[in-house]
């Protein structure tokens, strides 16, 4: 909610580990083809284990995908980001970029934690009860 509440009321967001200019990637594990994707660059999009937006852009997304509307692509933060993308194109999103969406593991004071392990998960989940803040724990 902290970040949330720092964007000015009725404005359209899009909030999280945000991506600018991410280029794709034509090896490897998350190889696309220039048929899948044939611009060099992606939209902004917010990757890792979470992001958040507004509900303005949540109720366009669905009712353009009843419409069959929206291009659906392989890997769904790009698919979130092309939307949010379309969307922008008629009103104006506030982008919202936040290092607190961990997207290569844990850092304290997270938002989200990536690649933890149930061990991890559990003692993330006990320090936050505990202690009433999100602290990161190294156990494997």
């Amino acid at each position: 909610m902290k970040e949330v509440k720092k964007v000015h009321s009725g404005r359209s967001l899009y909030v999280g580990n945000i991506n600018y200019y991410h280029k794709s990637l034509r090896h490897g594990k998350w190889a696309v083809t220039y048929e899948e994707w044939p611009e060099e660059d992606f939209p902004p999009y917010a990757n890792g284990p979470g992001y958040i937006i507004s509900f303005d852009i949540a109720e366009y997304i669905v009712f353009e995908f009843e419409k069959h509307k929206l291009r659906l692509f392989k890997m769904e933060d790009i698919s979130m980001g092309m939307w949010v993308e379309q969307f922008n194109s008629s009103r104006p999103v506030e982008y919202v970029h936040s290092l607190k969406f961990c997207q290569f593991g844990c850092v304290d004071d997270y938002y989200t934690a990536y690649y933890q392990s149930p061990r991890q998960m559990i003692c993330l989940w006990r320090k936050l009860l505990n202690q009433g803040k999100p602290q990161c724990c190294n156990v494997r």
